[in-house]
């Protein structure tokens, strides 16, 4: 267990990736909090995981909105004494042409995918910096580096940002030992690309040198060498998990 009494939060924690790095964390020894936006799946994954024999708890979490975000990060401060590591996952998707796209569309996407990870860090930020320790794991997108292909602009803007933010908190709070990294993921089986692909991956797999589309399984790995003290030298980096999709 090498995240043994860690503290750690995972927004967007109700399924697909967040789910399994949630899931990953507790296996690891931390105490994970499970954040989504729908309360009753946050409390479904903090139940999986305790039937394990694991620690979890669960909150309904926008993430778009501060103050629920700030009251959140306050809660479990008061009850830990400490926030170790921070899982910026929860993310929405639209598939839709540019000319598609409304205000209202752009906006949401943002909200949620950008100014939820820029809430969330920041919420954390005082803590870390006072434990002069913590890690903060930022989920991008391949999306964010060759732009909207299966999924909208706005999407693939959102998290071109949320990667290029990584490298401007990880600059900040580097002086204080807080590490901060952002995984981009490529063709992951999850509800979200079953709804983008219905179900059909052959076009995919044509674009993928290993042959298969990933699984979440193979982002929480990652996740979890990115929370642990093994990567305690590593800061402001995109890690790619995508079969070698894109290789940059």
């Amino acid at each position: 267990m090498i995240l043994k009494n860690q503290v750690a939060i995972v927004t967007g924690a109700g399924g697909g990736i967040g789910q399994a790095i949630a899931v990953a964390l507790a296996a690891e020894g931390s105490h994970v909090w499970a954040w989504d936006v729908d309360g009753k799946r946050a409390a479904a994954v903090a139940a999986e995981i305790q039937s394990r024999g694991g620690q979890a708890f669960s909150e309904a979490v926008d993430v778009s909105q501060g103050e629920a975000v700030r009251a959140a990060v306050a809660g479990i401060y008061n009850k830990h004494g400490r926030i170790d590591i921070l899982v910026n996952n929860a993310g929405i998707c639209q598939v839709a042409a540019i000319s598609d796209i409304t205000e209202s569309d752009w906006d949401r996407i943002l909200a949620v995918n950008l100014k939820g990870t820029f809430l969330c860090s920041q919420a954390v930020m005082a803590i870390m910096k006072r434990q002069r320790s913590g890690k903060i794991i930022n989920l991008g997108s391949v999306a964010g580096k060759v732009g909207g292909i299966a999924v909208g602009a706005h999407y693939s803007a959102s998290k071109a940002a949320v990667m290029c933010f990584t490298k401007s908190l990880a600059r900040d709070l580097a002086p204080f030992n807080v590490n901060v990294n952002a995984i981009a993921p490529g063709v992951i089986a999850t509800d979200m690309t079953q709804t983008i692909t219905g179900g059909d991956w052959a076009k995919y797999l044509e674009t993928i040198p290993l042959g298969r589309i990933g699984m979440v399984e193979d982002v929480a790995h990652v996740a979890i060498f990115l929370a642990s003290p093994r990567a305690g030298y590593l800061t402001g980096e995109i890690i790619d998990v995508n079969g070698g999709q894109l290789m940059d």
